[in-house]
């Protein structure tokens, strides 16, 4: 998802510089630190051979002449010399053959502020939180560009997703593809957003920043630096190691924790079955034993937890130990090579490792939640449509004579058949209801129509042109599916009807809307067509919401619609309403209807019944309820006033 070489480029590579450049002043955040624990322990006092006087000349210049001069130092201690009130000299002259040695110098001769305690310790102090605030920017500044180069990823990711599933969607009969479309979009993005953020951010600061650490630690005593970070890297890894064991040993613990839980709750489903043979005593035994099991897991897993965090701690805790004894076994053997401050100094360097190992060892936990989700945004994206448009397919004219269902059958992806060899015909002007026991089927047979699915086998033809050499365009402009089911986008209703068209005048508008009875509701909206429809806006009812899309529907004057009736009850002047709007839009049009309601039902001229993917009847309602007992069977479970009448036993028990 994101390449290493894409940190070398815009965003990325200049978050990585920002990174870096706090890197560096962290580092020298922790230099100030060592310098002023320094001046703090010394108090600018240090004591030295006499044959270094003139060493200590060439680093101080004239600055402590006075001091320097042999008569100064008293008779007790020829051989030797004390300066005070120095600054961080004595850091200075400890660091002198250091790598560190030559640049601090430089900076203690040329910064009067240094070479007095008092002053020496403002400076340092303003010098770390200046150090500290410009860090904190530069942090800050990286992040955000981080953030930006991840959402860039996101948004890249979320168009695609969205491409994805207007390709997908319509073809999506079970319509368990826009669920499985808004989880990638809305949770495995922002898994992938995140990855991609720290990647960037970790990757641009911590590398630089454990580099310059681990020559600092050079820098002031090589030797103590690989006695200190072999410890500790070994302390790190066994914690690392221990955390993985335990997160392992913690899943399986609650797994049966949640096992035991399942068996308690079936507990409680067979009362009738305890009480009907006797079994209370068993039952309760069997009930507690698990209660105490389910409350030993729970035990078990927590202690496991507790038992990791302490080993963790004893563990950092024993190799910081280690290392301090290491290096004051160093102070006590040879001080003036390296002193305590010097010992503080690496002490601290070493430290300050832990934090960037960790945070690149969670990166690669990170970056792996973060492939996974990518993995399965491809795999969606990769998808291909069941539906593409023929190479040179041509312009179709409107349906005037026929349209034709040629031995088509249609499978869903997971093998389940749909249609099966369906042969239809219906005349133009016609008006047919497809029902069937399985609304999947009647979905199935009209999503053919505006080829929102192909069939594997056979062909749809309009006026005897197979509609899949029809170009997508005028084929969807002369087919067109008004369901009460459609979702409003946020916009106004002016918009929601135009759809983004700019063909359509005020006048067209207001009469596809009187003709699907829209147009009086609409005018009682706030702001009438310019009322803001959706999720941030006004929601219509089921009876509105399908009367809007009738009227966008018949704005388009297709020459086939589609009616897929709402399941939601409606109130009784809704139902006039509806039935009013069929005599205007039902005339002189061919119209497939997928009812929901008795009346639309009897208004068709004829009804096919669909039965495990084959037309199993058709004829008027009447006729069929006499013929048929399958169609007899659907029509009392979707119409019948009784079929939901409570039992007068199950309703006095």
């Amino acid at each position: 998802m994101f390449r290493p070489r894409e940190l070398f480029r815009g965003l990325p590579l200049r978050s990585l510089l920002w990174g870096s450049a706090a890197a560096i002043f962290s580092v020298a955040l922790l230099c100030t630190f060592g310098l002023l624990i320094s001046l703090l322990v010394t108090r600018g006092s240090i004591t030295l051979p006499a044959e270094d006087r003139e060493h200590v000349a060439n680093l101080t210049g004239d600055h402590f002449e006075k001091q320097l001069a042999p008569s100064s130092a008293p008779e007790s201690a020829r051989d030797a010399f004390t300066l005070r009130d120095t600054g961080i000299f004595p850091a200075v002259w400890y660091l002198r053959d250091t790598l560190a040695g030559k640049p601090l110098s430089r900076l203690y001769l040329h910064t009067p502020w240094l070479h007095e305690n008092g002053t020496a310790l403002v400076t340092l102090l303003l010098a770390a939180a200046a150090f500290g605030i410009v860090r904190a920017l530069l942090l800050a500044r990286s992040g955000n560009l981080a953030e930006a180069a991840s959402q860039d990823v996101a948004a890249g990711l979320r168009r695609m997703i969205h491409r994805q599933a207007l390709r997908l969607g319509p073809g999506d009969l079970t319509e368990k593809g826009g669920e499985q479309a808004l989880q990638l979009f809305l949770i495995d993005v922002e898994i992938v957003r995140k990855a991609v953020a720290a990647t960037v951010a970790r990757l641009g600061r911590f590398p630089v920043k454990l580099c310059l650490l681990g020559a600092l630690a050079v820098m002031v005593h090589w030797r103590m630096t690989l006695l200190a970070v072999l410890p500790l890297v070994g302390c790190w890894w066994l914690v690392h190691k221990l955390r993985q064991r335990s997160e392992r040993n913690t899943s399986l613990t609650l797994a049966k924790a949640d096992a035991e839980l399942k068996h308690l709750a079936e507990s409680f489903s067979k009362t009738r079955l305890v009480r009907g043979f006797n079994m209370e005593t068993w039952e309760h035994e069997q009930f507690q034993n698990r209660l105490m099991r389910f409350q030993s897991n729970l035990l078990n897993a927590a202690k496991g937890q507790r038992w990791v965090r302490w080993s963790a701690r004893l563990l950092v805790a024993g190799g910081l130990v280690l290392v301090a004894f290491l290096a004051g076994s160093k102070v006590l053997e040879t001080p003036l090579d390296l002193p305590f401050a010097k010992a503080v100094l690496l002490l601290l360097t070493v430290a300050a490792m832990y934090r960037p190992l960790e945070h690149l060892r969670q990166l690669e936990e990170i970056q792996t939640e973060g492939s996974l989700a990518a993995d399965r945004i491809f795999r969606y994206i990769d998808q291909l449509p069941e539906v593409s448009q023929a190479v040179g397919a041509k312009f179709l004219n409107p349906l005037t004579k026929a349209l034709k269902f040629e031995k088509v059958s249609y499978t869903l992806p997971r093998g389940r058949t749909l249609l099966d060899q369906i042969d239809l015909s219906v005349p133009a002007g016609e008006t047919i209801a497809v029902v069937s026991l399985d609304p999947l089927e009647p979905r199935a047979l009209v999503s053919l129509l505006p080829r929102f699915t192909d069939p594997q086998k056979g062909r749809v033809l309009i006026d005897g042109e197979d509609i899949a050499t029809a170009t997508l365009e005028s084929l969807r402009a002369e087919v067109i599916w008004a369901s009460g089911s459609d979702a409003w986008f946020t916009g106004t209703v002016l918009e929601n009807l135009t759809c983004g068209a700019t063909g359509y005048s005020l006048p067209d508008l207001t009469a596809a809307a009187k003709m699907s009875h829209a147009h009086n509701f609409i005018q009682k909206l706030p702001q009438g067509y310019e009322t803001v429809l959706g999720t941030h806006g006004e929601t219509p009812g089921p009876g509105q919401s399908f009367r809007l899309s009738l009227a966008r529907a018949v704005l388009r004057n297709p020459a086939l619609l589609i009616i897929e009736e709402p399941t939601e009850p409606m109130d009784d002047d809704t139902k006039d309403l509806l039935d009013d709007a069929y005599n205007r839009i039902l005339r002189e049009r061919t119209t497939i209807l997928l009812p929901a309601r008795l009346s639309t039902l009897k208004r068709a001229d004829r009804i096919v019944f669909l039965h495990k993917g084959q037309i199993e009847a058709v004829g008027k309602h009447n006729d069929l309820v006499r013929k048929s007992d399958l169609y007899r069977h659907w029509e009392y479970i979707r119409f019948n006033e009784f079929r939901h009448e409570v039992d007068p036993a199950a309703a006095t028990t």
